[in-house]
């Protein structure tokens, strides 16, 4: 997840609210013409059409490289539904319910309007003024990049973490899971829209001036309280960075590599851990994530 720091390494989601609605699904729509329920607020316009579509494109890669596709049901909301229909009280969250639906927000969650801000006060100026060029400026504060558009392309994010899951696919460690995440945005993005990826490429490219900023590895590892929205935002770009190398040298070989090595059951202990995270074949860029956490606080230090 982009926008909110994730929970321990192998642990549930925390919620906000555990409220599951009586009827999770009344007073929605159906959306036809995707090989998978879609259910949307009666306003949600042409934007609950792009944000399934993407959902659409991201389980027909998975599909194409890696031989199995999500068993995906998808709830797009609107600010005046979100209350009755989700299970996270912030808006634009995106979540999977208890009933399975992959739920999110027709717009973007609030805080990436605060992770422009935080863009706007802490980048050099000639990088913010890149970023905004090719993003455009937010409306709530137009010193930073907009970033809703990018957003709504993290559906297919999200849908990855769906497939691993639903396929028990078990990662040793919180930024290997994470990598495969992005690198299906990557690979579906690359694929269906090259405009998004370049949206993508860019905000990943700039946050290098901040990635003083990161957590620690083991405050990522275990979704530390000190590892806020900003922060978290820029452990992912850092890792992006890397899975998007991977992408352009090797397109979607090291994903289907990755993906294979970690579906092999075994027991989760430290010998398991270790030979996991040192799968053999694993592509340069993605190994070394690790070192990318240790070189950012040593250039804190610095």
């Amino acid at each position: 997840m982009f926008v909110v720091p994730l929970p321990p390494h192998g642990q549930a989601p925390v919620r906000a609210y555990q409220r599951p609605a009586q009827s999770p699904r009344a007073g929605l729509k159906p959306l036809h013409g995707f090989t998978f329920a879609v259910l949307a607020s009666e306003h949600s316009g042409a934007a609950a059409t792009r944000i399934a579509l993407r959902a659409q494109d991201a389980s027909d890669l998975l599909r194409d490289v890696l031989g199995v596709e999500p068993q995906l049901s998808l709830r797009i909301l609107d600010r005046r539904n979100w209350a009755a229909h989700a299970e996270i009280a912030a808006y634009g969250v995106t979540h999977v319910a208890s009933n399975g639906d992959l739920v999110v927000g027709v717009t973007p969650a609030d805080a990436w309007h605060g992770i422009s801000r935080y863009l706007a006060r802490n980048l050099p100026a000639r990088d913010l003024a890149r970023l905004v060029d090719v993003h455009g400026a937010d409306p709530g504060d137009r010193r930073g990049p907009a970033l809703d558009a990018l957003a709504e392309s993290l559906i297919a994010h999200e849908v990855a973490h769906v497939l691993a899951q639903q396929q028990g696919v078990m990662f040793p460690s919180r930024w290997l899971e994470e990598a495969f995440a992005n690198y299906v945005l990557v690979a579906v993005l690359g694929t269906n829209d090259p405009a998004g990826l370049r949206l993508l490429g860019s905000l990943a490219e700039a946050a290098r001036a901040l990635d003083s900023g990161m957590p620690t590895l083991a405050e990522f590892e275990r979704g530390s309280s000190r590892t806020d929205v900003a922060s978290s935002v820029l452990a992912e770009l850092a890792i992006t960075r890397a899975v998007y190398a991977a992408y352009a040298t090797c397109d979607t070989v090291p994903l289907a590599d990755l993906f294979k090595a970690l579906q092999t059951s075994a027991d989760p202990d430290a010998d398991w851990e270790l030979g996991r995270m040192l799968v053999p074949g694993l592509h340069p860029s993605i190994a070394a994530i690790p070192a990318a956490f240790t070189a950012a606080r040593v250039g804190l230090a610095a």
